[in-house]
C-alpha cells in the first residue's frame, strides 16, 4: 500500500489510481459507515476515469450488494470491462466463470467470455446428503470447482495471520492456545466475483439470505496445528455474547468448504456424535448449530484436528439468524 500521506492528497486531486489505493485502504476495513461511502465514491470515481482495478472491485461491490442491491448482471458487465481496461485479475476471474484455466487460457475475446457465463449452473448448488440428523450435519459433495478452491487459497494464501476465538466474556476475538491454525477475515477487498459466487451459492444451498452471513473466514492448517472442540453457536449467559445476540441474533449455522485434500488426517470430528468427516476438494460440510425447537445444540461440539503431513485449506461460513435490519428467521 503507497503512503497515505502522499496518496490523500493526489487522491483529491483526481488522480485515478490514488483514488483507488485510498478507495482500497478505506474499504478494507472501514472505520465507520462514512469511511466504507468515502471508499466507495473513491473507487466509483476512479472507475469513471478507466482505472482497470477500481473496475473490478466496483463488480465485486455489485456482486455481493455492498452498498448497493446485488446485482449480477452489472458485476458481470463491469468484470468484462475490467477486463478489457487490462485487469489481469478480471481476466482470470471471467476465464474461470466460463470453465477454463484463468491463468493457463489464451483466450481473451472478454465480450465472448462473458456471455458464455451460464449464471444458472454458476449459482445452483448440488444437492445436500444427510450424514447425521442429531445434531443436524448435511454433506454437498463437488459443491465448488478445484478451480474455485485453487483461486480462493491464491487470493490469500499470502495474507494470513494468526486465527482467533470468540472471547465471551469480552465479545472480541482473542488468540487462544486451543486454536493454532491461521485465517484470514474476507474484507470487501479480499473479495471478487469469483468467491462471491461460491457465496451465493453457499445461500441458494442452505435457502438462507446473504444479508444474515457473517464476514467469511479462510483457514489454514499447517502439520499440528488445529482448532480443539468447540461449539460454534454462543452462549446467551456470557456477558460478551448478550448485546451481540441482541442485535445480529444466534450464529444457527456452520458451512465449511474443503479447499484441498493433498493432505493426510485433519478431520473434522464431531465426538458427541462420534463423527470424523474429510472431505475431497471442493465438497462442503454444512451443520445446523441449534436444534430443530431454537435451543443452542451441545452435539455440535467439533474439531478441526491437525494434519499429519501437507497442509489443509478450509472456506468457512457462519450464519446467523437475523441481520442488525432483519427479524429471525427459520433454518430450514
Amino acid at each position: 500500500m503507497a503512503d497515505p500521506t502522499h496518496v490523500e492528497p493526489a487522491a483529491a486531486t483526481g488522480d485515478g489510481d490514488a483514488q483507488f489505493q485510498r478507495a482500497a485502504s478505506l474499504l478494507e476495513r472501514p472505520e465507520s459507515p462514512a469511511a466504507f461511502v468515502e471508499g466507495t465514491m473513491l473507487a466509483e470515481q476512479a472507475a469513471e476515469k478507466g482505472h482497470s482495478e477500481a473496475t473490478s472491485l466496483i463488480a465485486t461491490m455489485e456482486a455481493i450488494g455492498a452498498g448497493r442491491p446485488q446485482n449480477w448482471q452489472r458485476a458481470l458487465d463491469l468484470l468484462q470491462l475490467a477486463a478489457e481496461r487490462g485487469s489481469e485479475h478480471a481476466q482470470g476471474q471471467l476465464r474461470l466463470l466460463t470453465g477454463q484455466d484463468p491463468a493457463g487460457s489464451s483466450a481473451n475475446d472478454w465480450s465472448s467470455l462473458r456471455g458464455s457465463i451460464d449464471g444458472n449452473r454458476l449459482l445452483t448448488p448440488p444437492e445436500r446428503e444427510s450424514l447425521c440428523d442429531s445434531p443436524r450435519i448435511r454433506v454437498v459433495r463437488g459443491f465448488a470447482s478445484p478451480a474455485e478452491c485453487a483461486w480462493v487459497i491464491g487470493r490469500v494464501r499470502h495474507k494470513l495471520g494468526p486465527a482467533m476465538v470468540w472471547d465471551e466474556l469480552t465479545g472480541m476475538g482473542k488468540l487462544d492456545p486451543s486454536r493454532s491454525n491461521s485465517a484470514i477475515e474476507l474484507r470487501v477487498t479480499d473479495m471478487d466475483v469469483v468467491t462471491e459466487a461460491v457465496r451465493a451459492r453457499i445461500s441458494r444451498s442452505v435457502k438462507l439470505p446473504e444479508p444474515i452471513f457473517e464476514t467469511p473466514q479462510v483457514m489454514q492448517y499447517a502439520v499440528g496445528q488445529e482448532f480443539r472442540p468447540h461449539h460454534d453457536f454462543l452462549d446467551p449467559r456470557q456477558p460478551g455474547t448478550a448485546a451481540d445476540l441482541a442485535r445480529r441474533g444466534q450464529r444457527i449455522a456452520t458451512f465449511l468448504i474443503y479447499l484441498n485434500d493433498d493432505f493426510e488426517g485433519g478431520e473434522t470430528q464431531f465426538p458427541k456424535a462420534g463423527i470424523a468427516h474429510r472431505g475431497s476438494t471442493g465438497d462442503a460440510l454444512f451443520f445446523a448449530n441449534i436444534t430443530p425447537e431454537g435451543a443452542p445444540d451441545p452435539l455440535t461440539l467439533h474439531s478441526g484436528t491437525p494434519p499429519t503431513k501437507g497442509e489443509k485449506w478450509i472456506f468457512s461460513q457462519w450464519i446467523r439468524d437475523r441481520s442488525p435490519a432483519m427479524p429471525a428467521g427459520p433454518l430450514s
